[in-house]
This record gives structure tokens, C-alpha cells and sequence, in this order.
């Protein structure tokens, strides 16, 4: 795991000695100590101002490390600070430098009671220091943008790829409604990452309207509700079927036939013992059979009764099983009612609800989905998220935690809503969001990190701090 920010090197403390720059001509510093601490001398005090920025650049980088040396500023007069051996006050910048490999960041620090124990050692008293590392700059993968928010956030814009969204379950609740012998699922809201949202405002994952084809009815017989539960489809249907008297057998048991109605009774004109009569039948449901049972006899214009002896006569000519005919089969939860004769033919009202099972309903191409219902809405859940890479938006507060840069999100903005980021994260693969940051001496540790317009700032602070040679700039030499 790469460190986009790296600070101040540790070091192992060193024994004191006397400032290496500062010395030199020492018989000459006491001879003159005295007129240099009380009047400024131009040539002595600019020799010596050059003389300790050098030293000081010399230990910020290693030889060949910068493009262009460190600013460095010594506050207050030299004269008496070379003769204390420590430089009160000293600031160093360096506005371009590549730390760990990532190019472009800036050091900006502050050092008070500076002294150098070592030709390649430099301890201060205390320091303080910020890290500045741009956002265009920041190890992510391609088109990831960084964005300060108004409160002092952060936010990173980045896509995820589908396969790492592969574990994303989500619940889809659909409202089933009928047109005609056609069912239309319509999405309503969603429930991902433990939150329900609006279908509307998540149509890239919810889909349109499914639609499914039912089982064709009888003319006069219709769907009326399809309703979800826990069991399956609900589906309820109720009508009239007619078969009309032209479409009736014209042939029955080697007679020809012909058909009427009157008074609600079926009429069957035929001819028996050679003379023409008509049997008038009541029609009878007995489960899913329907029988006309004779009623009446019109033969030698009188209509007589089935106990006439001539009725009865003309009966025995006719085969009972002529008369009685199965119905289609009804799906379970449906039955026929009742039936009737009118001119129009014969009528079998049916009504009923039948359940058909969740295992009826089509499954997605290449996502297996789990069907059921909740208040009275058709569930949908199914794993996996888009076929392509899907973008996010991070929201964090980014944060020190010991040696550890941490822009860990507290809420992820994917399909246009913001999730919980530990609910997200549990079902998507995310992209590093920790950072380790280089161990620093003892002493001397990070504080707080600051989001800028175009970048982060860390600050970091100590006391009694010993660097290595060229550890400011990221190396030792």
C-alpha cells in the first residue's frame, strides 16, 4: 500500500555538539564577541545569514533530490545565536518535491532552538509543519475526482466496477396490475443497502414494467384482481361462458337435432317412433359436468310431462349419456356456479381465486431472483448490480488516526440517493481508503488533516526532535 505523504524521518538521538555551521574562528568570534553583540556588523551578519541557510538547505535534501533548493529564512541576528551555538527561529519551504513517489507536494515548517549534534543529525526544540499533497496528485484509480464540500469534507467521485458490486442484494417491490389477460408489474421502490427508496429515482437498477401473459379465458369470462401473497399469485376471475345453440352437436345418439329456448329450458327438436317432438331439458352443473336433464315433452301439440306415458315412451329412445357432456377444467380455487338456457345459448357462470405459485413467474436472464410478497406488493430480490461500472460518491471527514491517513466515508451517493457507507461497504468492494503515513521520531507526531479547495494539508508537531539528513524531502543520503 503506497504513502502519498511522507514526513519527517525518525532518528535515534544523538549526542549534543555544538553547531557544526556555526563554527569556526573561534579565537576570532571571542575577540569580537562583545562588538558584535552590541553593533551590527553588514558584511559579517550577511556572511554569516549565508552561511547558515546553506547548512540548513544541505540537510533538507539530499544532493540531486529537488529541482530547486528549499527557501530558508533564519529569524533574528546570527551574531549572538553563533555565539549560544542554536538557531532561535528558522522556517523552511519547499513548495515542489516527490515524496514516496508522488510528485508535487509541499513542506512548509517552522524549527525554534535548532541546533546540529552531527554532521547529518539536525535537532530542534520544537517544530511544526504541514504536508500539502494536491488532489490531482493522490494515488486512485483513473477518473477518481476529489471534491472539498462547504462543511469541510471530502468527497471522492469514483467507479466501481461491476464485478465488485457482485454481492449487492436488493429488493424490488412491484405493484401487479391487469390489463386484460395481461399481468404489468410496475416497480415502486426499492430496498438496498438498508434503505427503501423511491423506483423512480433508482430506474437504472429497478428496470421498466415487466408484463406476463395469463391463461386465455372463455368469451364472458374475465380476470377481475391479481394480488401478491405469501403463498403466491392470488389470481381471482368470474364471468359467464355461452356456448350459443348454433354451435351445439347437430347429430346426438344417430338423430339429427336442432336447438331452442324457451322459458329458460333447452329444446331439443328430433323425431322418435316417426313423429316430430321436442325434448325440453333444464340444465344441471355437477362438478365439472354439465347434464340436461329432461323436463318436458312437446309431441303431438301437447307438452307433456316426463311422467306421461307417451313422454316417457319418446324418453327411452334417448341415451342419458347423450345428454350430458364434460366442462373444461377449472384451475384449483375455481368452480362453476350455475348454469342457464336463454336464446343466446347455454350460460356456466364460474368465479373463483386461484394461487399460482411464485415459480410461475419468469426469471430475469442471468440473475436468479427470489419472488414474494409484503403489503400486498410483488418482491423482487435478486443479488448482483449493474452489468457496468457503477459511479459512487464517498462523503467523509478525513482524519489522523496514529500513522494512518483515514478518508474512510460515513456515506456512499450511488443511483442518486446516499446510503449508510458500513451498509454499502458490507455488499461492495471498496477502494483503499487508509493510508499509512511514515513512523515519525519520538516526539514529533501527526495532529490533524485539513481538506482544501485543491488538496489535503497535514499538520503535524513535536518536541525535542532529531532528523536524519535529507528526511524532510522524503530520504537520507
Amino acid at each position: 500500500m503506497r504513502t502519498f505523504v511522507t514526513p519527517v524521518h525518525a532518528a535515534h538521538p544523538l549526542r549534543k555538539r555544538r553547531l557544526l555551521w556555526l563554527g569556526g574562528g573561534t579565537a576570532v568570534m571571542v575577540a569580537a564577541g562583545l562588538a558584535v553583540l552590541t553593533v551590527p556588523v553588514p558584511g559579517l551578519e550577511g556572511y554569516l545569514d549565508r552561511q547558515a541557510i546553506e547548512r540548513v538547505r544541505t540537510q533538507v535534501a539530499c544532493p540531486g533530490v529537488l529541482r530547486r533548493p528549499p527557501t530558508v529564512a533564519v529569524s533574528g541576528r546570527l551574531a549572538s545565536q553563533v555565539l549560544r551555538g542554536k538557531l532561535s527561529d528558522v522556517r523552511v519551504s519547499v513548495p515542489d518535491v516527490t515524496l514516496n513517489g508522488v510528485p508535487h507536494a509541499a513542506f512548509e515548517g517552522t524549527l525554534r532552538g535548532v541546533t546540529q549534534p552531527a554532521p547529518d543529525r539536525t535537532h530542534a526544540q520544537t517544530m511544526t509543519a504541514a504536508i500539502t499533497v494536491g488532489f490531482a496528485n493522490l494515488p486512485a484509480p483513473a477518473g477518481t475526482t476529489y471534491r472539498r464540500t462547504a462543511d469541510g469534507g471530502l468527497t471522492v467521485s469514483v467507479a466501481v466496477p461491476a464485478e465488485d458490486a457482485a454481492n449487492v442484494k436488493a429488493k424490488l417491490y412491484l405493484k401487479m396490475r391487469l390489463q386484460g389477460e395481461t399481468v404489468r408489474s410496475v416497480p415502486q421502490q426499492l430496498r438496498i443497502f438498508g434503505r427503501t427508496v423511491p423506483a423512480a429515482q433508482v430506474a437504472e437498477l429497478t428496470g421498466g414494467v415487466r408484463t406476463q401473459k395469463l391463461p386465455p379465458l372463455p368469451p364472458g369470462v374475465t380476470y377481475t384482481s391479481v394480488t401478491p401473497q405469501r403463498d403466491g399469485l392470488h389470481v381471482a376471475l368470474s364471468g359467464v361462458a355461452t356456448t350459443a345453440l348454433s354451435t351445439l352437436p347437430t347429430e346426438v345418439g344417430g338423430r339429427t337435432v336442432s336447438y331452442t329456448a324457451e322459458n329458460g329450458l333447452l329444446g331439443i327438436k328430433t323425431s322418435a317412433i316417426g313423429v316430430p317432438l321436442t325434448i325440453f331439458t333444464a340444465p344441471r352443473l355437477g362438478g365439472s359436468r354439465l347434464t340436461l336433464a329432461p323436463q318436458s315433452v312437446r309431441i303431438l301439440g301437447a307438452d307433456r310431462k316426463t311422467s306421461d306415458p307417451l313422454a316417457r315412451l319418446v324418453l327411452t329412445q334417448i341415451d342419458e349419456k347423450d345428454l350430458a357432456r364434460p366442462l373444461p377444467a377449472l384451475p384449483s380455487g375455481v368452480r362453476y356456479r350455475s348454469a342457464a338456457v336463454d336464446a343466446s345459448g347455454i350460460k356456466v357462470a364460474l368465479g373463483g381465486v386461484t394461487v399460482r405459485p411464485f415459480s410461475t413467474l419468469p426469471q430475469p436472464e442471468g440473475r436468479p431472483t427470489t419472488f414474494g410478497a409484503e403489503n400486498g406488493l410483488l418482491t423482487a430480490t435478486a443479488s448482483g448490480g449493474p452489468d457496468k461500472a457503477t459511479p459512487i460518491v464517498l462523503h467523509a471527514q478525513p482524519r489522523i488516526r496514529g500513522t494512518v491517513l483515514d478518508i474512510a466515508p460515513d456515506q456512499i451517493e450511488m443511483f442518486g440517493a446516499r446510503f449508510p457507507a458500513a451498509n454499502v461497504l458490507a455488499e461492495v468492494n471498496a477502494q483503499q481508503t487508509t493510508f499509512p503515513l511514515q513512523k515519525l521520531s519520538t516526539g514529533l507526531g501527526y495532529r490533524s488533516v485539513e481538506v482544501l479547495d485543491q488538496g489535503l494539508r497535514i499538520r503535524l508537531d513535536g518536541r525535542d526532535v532529531t532528523m536524519a539528513r535529507g528526511s524532510l524531502t522524503g530520504g537520507t543520503c
